[in-house]
């Protein structure tokens, strides 16, 4: 049920104008004769603001399709007016639109036929003073209007607040998050793989146009239906070589380790994201639901850390989504290869008649069967993640000195040397208590110096797993395996090692650092 079907028509199937006797630009449709239409009615509509007008004259007189046209709607043509959430950029309401988009121009009627009775998403915008920005994202979300993004209507203006907001199709399952929280012990192997294969078609389509979604998470994606994704939220889309690194906003949790450690945002960074969206598909949970979402954070994915799986997944959908979380951008697959891949294994179930026998097939049932008998298993409840987990997009300040930090290769940067000193000629010791003997304060970096030559080097934010015993000097040199501070005195941070038993120590001397700025090279 709900399935969406892709449909293209050639231009010379649209017929000619009935008035022109011109090709029809679209479906039903005459550009020439259209905006005509439009240009007469310019003077019985005002937004009240003279850039608004244009935009929306513009978008009208180039419309060779009803999805190309979006309208100014008086607030008081909407009723039933009902908040539904705030995301990181706005407020969200859901109402009825009496009149409902326009379809086509009704020649019997002599004027625009519409859908009526239209349910419709109302966006307002904290930055709305910033009409480039809320124009420009109209213009991205129309680009995409069809099969793989929501629609766009227009723009009104709610007079109480005085504030302009969008007009777009409504999802009647909302998010993607709240439709899984509320409908996943009823999706099938199938769906998922469906969900994710619009999805991934949709966001193709976005990097075939040159350009980056930015903002790719489970919140900005709707479902009109259980298996009809729409992507939306095309506030941060940009063209691939327009990136700011310096103001960076997002959700950690499904933000790419590239992004979070140098401020670079590439198509690959919304493939990263997408991996996230698979896990959450498959499995229910979104990524990092009982951690806080902070700096800690952002050090462990920067680390190569990987969210938790609690729920069994077919190997090759388990393989296909862990390629999308791999460290290095260019090893991850691109849209376009997910889309394929993910039309595969639908095809499977669709059109192979002898679906059973596939391998894709057999490792969904199998994974069924298994998570039947895991009783340990419990759904996501929403009221269990952290209360520092955040999944609305934000502005990460914390993150706004990387690029200055990064660029500064140069800088004779010295680090003081025997701030506080420990020496001992024999200690055996856990790691915690190692830890719990350095204190635990962010911005302290300590190196141990060990029997001259050898070192645990200690990062307190990744706490007590983070030790490697008996690294040689040569090892601490800046490579593509790890983040490392290097000069001719001190060596610092390394992987994580596996080792938490206790460890072992000759002549050692710690160095401890409160420096923020210390801390800030690793970015």
């Amino acid at each position: 049920m709900g399935m969406k079907i892709l449909w293209w028509i050639d231009n010379n199937e649209y017929g000619k104008c009935e008035d022109c006797q011109q090709d029809n630009t679209g479906q039903q449709w005459c550009n020439i004769c259209n905006s005509i239409r439009f240009q007469s009615e310019f003077n019985k509509w005002t937004s009240e603001d003279i850039e608004i007008n244009e935009f929306i004259q513009q978008t009208q007189f180039k419309a060779t399709n009803y999805e190309e046209v979006i309208e100014w709607i008086p607030f008081d043509r909407f009723d039933n007016i009902e908040y539904l959430a705030q995301g990181g950029f706005g407020k969200v309401f859901k109402a009825t639109w009496s009149d409902g988009f326009i379809q086509h121009w009704d020649y019997e009627k002599n004027n625009w036929r519409r859908d009526g009775n239209q349910g419709i998403c109302l966006k307002s915008l904290y930055t709305s003073t910033c009409k480039n920005k809320f124009l420009q994202e109209i213009k991205n979300q129309l680009k995409f209007r069809g099969p793989w993004a929501i629609a766009m209507y227009g723009i009104t203006k709610n007079p109480t607040e005085n504030e302009y907001m969008m007009v777009m199709q409504y999802a009647k399952y909302g998010s993607l998050r709240k439709m899984l929280n509320t409908k996943f012990k009823i999706l099938s192997w199938k769906q998922k793989i469906t969900i994710l294969f619009y999805i991934a078609l949709g966001l193709a389509k976005i990097h075939e146009t040159g350009l980056m979604h930015k903002d790719f998470h489970s919140g900005n994606i709707v479902n009109e239906n259980i298996v009809s994704p729409y992507i939306t939220d095309f506030g941060l889309c940009r063209p691939v070589s327009q990136n700011d690194n310096e103001t960076i906003y997002g959700v950690i949790s499904y933000m790419a380790p590239e992004t979070l450690n140098k401020g670079e945002y590439t198509q690959a960074s919304d493939v990263y994201s997408f991996g996230m969206i698979m896990l959450e598909v498959f499995t229910s949970y979104p990524p990092y639901y009982n951690i806080p979402h902070d700096e800690k954070l952002v050090f462990l994915i920067c680390d190569g850390h990987k969210p938790e799986i609690i729920y069994e997944i077919p190997q090759l959908l388990k393989d296909l989504m862990e390629k999308c979380w791999n460290t290095d951008p260019f090893n991850r697959p691109t849209a376009k290869e997910l889309e394929f891949q993910l039309k595969l294994y639908s095809d499977e179930y669709i059109c192979n008649s002898s679906y059973k026998k596939s391998e894709i097939y057999k490792q969904t049932n199998k994974a069924s069967k298994a998570n039947k008998l895991n009783k340990n298993f419990i759904q996501y409840d929403p009221k269990i993640t952290h209360p520092q987990a955040i999944y609305t997009s934000r502005h990460l300040s914390f993150l706004k000195f990387k690029t200055i930090i990064h660029d500064t290769k140069q800088w004779d940067f010295k680090i003081p040397e025997d701030i506080i000193s420990i020496n001992s000629s024999r200690e055996e010791v856990k790691p915690k208590t190692f830890w719990n003997m350095c204190h635990g304060h962010v911005g302290t970096i300590v190196v141990a110096k060990v029997a001259g030559t050898d070192e645990i080097s200690y990062n307190l934010l990744a706490f007590y797993c983070e030790f490697m015993m008996k690294s040689k000097v040569s090892d601490f040199a800046q490579n593509n395996q790890c983040w490392c501070y290097y000069d001719s005195n001190a060596y610092y941070e390394k992987p994580r090692s596996e080792n938490k038993q206790k460890i072992f120590i000759l002549n050692f001397t710690l160095n401890l650092f409160f420096s923020i700025s210390l801390l800030m090279i690793f970015f």
